[in-house]
């Protein structure tokens, strides 16, 4: 049974209510008008003519007092007092009609809380009735149930539509039990078991009446939870009577200030409406012949599928399910918005079960197979969870035990829920939620994300000068190189380093515009939700968007700085916290050091587990573009890592030798530092002066002994090493790869780079290298191109059948477009959008042609071990979406491949190239058709973790989308078309924008047409493109 929930009918107000409301309304006219006519008249304020002189200042102090001195004080005094309430009572009425709370005035705590009182009182007069619908006068707020349709869903009598209304977190109405009562909408309801008196009576009695609970969201304020769920925004006093200290999720609690954060959770008065069914179901207490909506914690490995198969007994009410919880708020910020896409930690609220007749949920039962799949395996259709290794009479199968020919056999824990946690352990058709507590090859997600952003940047450079019918040099795939890359792609972040880079940017520039100096930060928290900085000295006002959660902690959730503009009409600004690198995680963060304000840091221990980490931080430093470019100075055992990195980012020196290039290094930054008047380099910062000593240069000595004073916070300079020093900040690593960082006492887990890791992400960065040669062809072996580009062009493209048709069709059928953002087109009529995954799947066979269960996997699921059910189950819904001619059952040699009518842009663009390329006389024409095809760079708009098995296709289709736009534009050019020259050149730079070759075709094109201004505009277009991928280019 789903409850209804009926919306009542505000409490009228009393006649006294509007006596104290129209005495207060009486008082502010008195004291803000009627005060200045009495004054005015007792005290009036008569300002000289003239200054007073100096002299005249002591003459009069010197004189003996008649007492007009006084009684002029007492009318400064008593004007003053009446500016002070006036403007109390301005600020207050303000606030009150933009609904927002008032901003405190300093010193006038006194005027503002009477004038808060009078206008909130007075305010009692302008509050009308809200509207009522579906309820007549008098009627208490109602529960009702109403049968669920056999979707899950009931016809909503004030909309109209089959959404079910709990699906909405704002669509119940919190109501006692004892005043349950018939709905409009509502073929049966219990009757009214007691008069609404009775719950003070109850209440009186001594049981504590149950308060409904809101969560806030994003926007709200007392006074709008009060408008929202009260009827009246005056009464968000009684909101803030209820909340004062209670202590909310993040730590925080309601103050006298009345800010309210997202995620919080306050109770409302008994009489609240529009509160959320889940909790308010619970608080209501429903009668005995309906259970309320039961809460349910997603775990890893769920799917609303499996969730409602499990729980409801039919996996095919999970619409059900997602109509109850779309657009709630999680614990976590986010909403449900998406089918296919729920993460761990997120509370459900499931459709209740009619227990009054003693009918329990149905044991989860076999999805029916559409007769399309009827040729497909046993173990191509999805049964549900608690079914899978059951036989049709309900007794497990003796071969249900055994694995696959495509995957072992999972161990069974000791119980069951212990088995289906294990071998579910990753959702179907989506990723789980950017964790910041795991390690990838041993580095924190922020420093693998670093690491991938190096390698792409330095790809796109090695575009830039790319020849054609050449191939950038990528590492073999199935090679050491090759999973280390995939590895370090299947990192998530819950911010971007740009992202996080804005944002401190940003705090940079308000501080400055605010004439403030920055904040001094020792280290930053980056959870799934929020950012803390963690303050050196005491800063209780913090800079936007941040807010203070204590005198040293200032906080933002991730989502407001994913949000926030780049301010970038601050050109002049220096990077303000240029020597950041992650250290570890917590158990929910990941804890990011400001090397600047620790000076010198210790990592001791475990000497395996310290210099791993030391291994870490420095290939983050050298590969980051969080960290500002610093230059590091090491021994050599970086030799392999500074031989592909920039010596200006990392040199490799005789530790012996690092003493004294210290010393030298702090004597004259000092002397600069001194010479403009400014502390230390954060204050230099600040103040933007001394930019010679913006970014500081770090030093590695692991056994940094003899010859070595420590390096100050914020003195330019920065010591790492494994040997205890007086006065550095220390992180204690031990084996187990548990650590303390003191002296702030954080306990985390430390990032570990074996010197075997680090040796691959080296060679990583040298195969990316810019100037790397040979570059290689598609065969493997190096590319000797001569003059004629076509055909080496053609040799590149070339490639074995086409795993999807190589034309496109009639246009009804199912088309899979690569070139530029992912588009899935063709669905079936009705059919559901596509998840994530289910897309993902339909690409990398489009792309790759085929693969065995094993191989999708490994790519769908980054090398994770999964179940059959896991994968069967992805393939089944996908199967359905896009019908079973598209995406057949397995064949007999246990691959899964794509229908022979689905379409692919790519293939296509292909088999144009291939025409174009060769002889003939349509030769321009195909290679026209083929660069319309490009919408954008091939397979843009993927994000995090996503197809992070699609480097090659990348550049494989980046090299051939250029070759072809260089090829065509050429014989534009030479035709005399110069305006399709330069359009088809520019449609290649959408697929590369560093390819100089095509800059080339183009500006020689618009300075063949006589256009100077195109000409100009591109040659500062790639000027600042190389800009922002390498400094060397400004």
């Amino acid at each position: 049974m789903t409850p209804t929930y009926a919306p009542a009918r505000p409490r009228p107000r009393t006649i006294g209510e509007f006596a104290r409301g129209l005495s207060a309304a009486l008082a502010l006219a008195g004291f803000v008008i009627g005060v200045p006519f009495l004054l005015a008249v007792i005290a009036p304020l008569r300002l000289p003519q003239t200054w007073p002189t100096w002299d005249a200042v002591g003459d009069a102090l010197n004189q003996p007092d008649d007492g007009s001195l006084l009684l002029g004080l007492l009318a400064v005094i008593a004007w003053a007092g009446w500016a002070a309430f006036t403007a109390s009572a301005v600020i207050e009425t303000v606030a009150s009609l933009r609904h927002i709370p008032a901003p405190s005035l300093p010193l006038l705590s006194w005027a503002q809380h009477l004038a808060g009182t009078l206008v909130t009182t007075a305010g009692l007069l302008l509050t009308t009735a809200a509207p009522v619908i579906g309820s007549s006068a008098g009627t208490p707020p109602v529960i009702a149930t109403a049968p669920a349709s056999a979707e899950g869903t009931h016809d909503s009598s004030m909309t109209g539509s089959s959404r079910a209304m709990t699906g909405s977190g704002r669509a119940a109405t919190e109501a006692d039990p004892t005043m349950t009562g018939p709905a409009t909408d509502a073929p049966t309801a219990s009757p009214p078991t007691a008069p609404p008196a009775a719950i003070k009576d109850d209440v009186g009695a001594g049981q504590a009446p149950n308060y409904p609970v809101v969560t806030v969201e994003r926007g709200d304020t007392l006074w709008s939870l009060a408008e929202r769920h009260l009827s009246s925004g005056h009464r968000y006093t009684e909101i803030r009577d209820l909340n004062l200290g209670q202590p909310q999720p993040d730590g925080r609690s309601l103050t006298d200030s009345h800010w309210i954060y997202p995620g919080w959770h306050l109770h409302l008065p008994t009489d609240a409406l529009n509160v959320p069914v889940d909790v308010a179901a619970h608080e209501a207490g429903a009668g005995p012949s309906a259970a309320p909506p039961t809460p349910y914690e997603v775990v890893p490995g769920d799917t609303l599928w499996d969730i409602a198969a499990t729980q409801l007994g039919d996996g095919a009410q999970y619409p059900a399910v997602f109509d109850l919880n779309a657009g709630v708020p999680q614990d976590d910020g986010r909403t449900l918005t998406d089918p296919d896409l729920i993460h761990p930690g997120w509370q459900l609220v499931l459709p209740a079960h009619d227990l009054a007749s003693g009918e329990q949920p149905a044991s989860a039962v076999a999805a029916p197979v559409p007769a399309a799949e009827a040729p497909a395996p046993a173990n191509d259709q999805p049964p549900p969870r608690d079914e899978r290794q059951r036989g049709a009479d309900g007794v497990p199968s003796p071969d249900s035990a055994r694995p696959t020919e495509e995957e072992p056999a999972v161990p069974r824990g000791d119980t069951q829920e212990g088995h289906d946690r294990e071998t579910d352990g990753v959702t179907d058709e989506a990723e789980p939620p950017a964790s910041v507590t795991h390690l990838v090859l041993g580095l924190t997600g922020l420093a693998a994300a670093g690491v991938i952003g190096e390698l792409t940047r330095r790809r796109r450079l090695q575009h830039r000068r790319r020849r054609t019918g050449e191939r950038i040099p990528l590492p073999a795939l199935g090679t050491p190189g090759d999973e280390a890359e995939r590895t370090l792609r299947t990192a998530t972040t819950p911010l971007s380093i740009p992202q996080l880079k804005a944002a401190l940017l940003n705090l940079a520039t308000r501080a400055y515009r605010a004439e403030r100096d920055l904040p001094r930060i020792t280290t930053l928290h980056l959870s799934d939700t929020r950012l803390e900085l963690h303050l050196a000295d005491d800063d209780p006002e913090p800079l936007e968007p941040f807010t203070a959660d204590g005198p040293r902690l200032w906080t933002a959730t991730t989502a407001t700085l994913a949000d926030d503009v780049p301010l970038d009409d601050d050109p002049d600004r220096p990077e303000p916290y240029p020597a950041l690198v992650t250290l570890g995680h917590t158990d929910n963060a990941t804890v990011i050091a400001n090397l600047e304000a620790a000076g010198t840091l210790a990592v001791t221990g475990d000497p395996n587990a310290a210099h791993d980490t030391l291994r870490a931080i420095v290939t983050e430093l050298a590969t980051s573009d969080l960290t500002g470019r610093v230059g590091i100075l090491t021994g050599p055992e970086f030799a392999a890592l500074a031989a592909t990195t920039d010596p200006a980012r990392l040199q490799c020196l005789d530790t012996s030798a690092l003493p004294a290039a210290h010393t030298e290094r702090a004597r004259s930054i000092a002397a600069v530092l001194g010479a403009n008047g400014v502390d230390d380099t954060l204050q230099a910062r600040s103040d933007r002066t001394a930019t010679d000593t913006w970014l500081p240069v770090v030093y590695l000595d692991a056994l940094a002994h003899e010859g070595w004073r420590p390096p100050a916070p914020w003195s330019g300079s920065v010591l790492l090493t494994t040997s205890s020093l007086d006065g550095s900040s220390t992180l204690r690593a031990q084996a187990d790869g548990s650590a303390t960082l003191e002296p702030a006492g954080t306990e985390l887990t430390v990032s570990r780079l074996t010197a075997e890791d680090l040796a691959q992400i080296a060679d990583l960065l040298a195969t990316a290298e810019a100037g790397s040669a040979p570059l290689w062809g598609l065969d493997g072996q190096s590319s000797d191109v001569d003059d004629n580009e076509s055909v080496h062009a053609l040799a590149a493209i070339s490639a074995p059948d086409a795993p999807a048709r190589a034309d496109m069709g009639t246009g009804t059928e199912l088309r899979i477009n690569v070139l530029g953002p992912i588009e899935v087109l063709g669905l079936p009529t009705g059919a559901r959008p596509l998840g994530k995954r289910s897309t993902e799947l339909l690409v990398y066979l489009a792309l790759r042609g085929r693969a065995t269960g094993p191989e999708l996997d490994d790519v769908l699921w980054h090398g994770r071990r999964v179940d059959n059910q896991t994968r069967n189950s992805l393939i089944y819904r996908t199967r359905q979406r896009v019908g079973a001619h598209n995406l057949p059952p397995v064949d007999a040699d246990g691959h899964y491949h794509l229908g022979p009518d689905v379409t692919c842009d790519w293939n296509y663009f292909r088999r144009l190239a291939e025409r174009g390329l060769a002889t003939g006389t349509d030769e321009v024409q195909a290679l026209r058709e083929a660069l319309e095809l490009v919408r954008d760079r091939p397979l843009c708009g993927i994000a995090g973790s996503e197809y992070s098995w699609a480097e090659h296709d990348t550049q494989q289709i980046v090299a051939a989308i250029v070759d072809v736009a260089h090829i065509l534009s050429t014989r534009l050019l030479t035709l005399g078309d110069s305006r399709g020259a330069i359009l088809a050149a520019t449609r290649g730079l959408l697929a590369e924008a560093c390819s100089e070759t095509l800059y080339d075709d183009a500006i020689g094109a618009a300075k063949a047409l006589g256009d100077g201004e195109v000409a100009e505009r591109l040659s500062v277009q790639l000027r600042a493109t190389l800009e922002d991928l390498d400094p060397e280019y400004a």
